[in-house]
C-alpha cells in the first residue's frame, strides 16, 4: 500500500517539474538563438517526443490508480 503511495507521489512531482522543463524549452525556443546541436526544431522535438509522452503515461498511470481504487 504505501508503494503506491509513494509511486503516486513520484509521479506528481515528475509531471510537475516535466511541466517546469517544458515552460523553459518553449523560452529557449522564443529568446535564444539556436545552435549547431540545440536548435529551435531540437527543443521542440524534445518537448513533443520526451516530456508530452511522459506526462501522458504519468496521468494514465494515475488515472488507473484510482480506477483501480475505486472498483475494488
Amino acid at each position: 500500500m504505501s508503494d503506491r503511495k509513494h509511486m503516486n507521489k513520484i509521479r506528481k512531482k515528475r509531471i510537475k517539474s516535466i511541466e517546469e522543463q517544458i515552460t523553459k524549452h518553449k523560452d529557449k525556443i522564443k529568446k535564444e538563438k539556436g545552435r549547431k546541436d540545440t536548435t529551435k526544431d531540437y527543443w521542440q522535438k524534445e518537448i513533443d517526443e520526451k516530456f508530452e509522452k511522459q506526462i501522458e503515461k504519468d496521468k494514465d498511470y494515475l488515472e488507473d490508480e484510482h480506477g483501480n481504487k475505486k472498483n475494488s
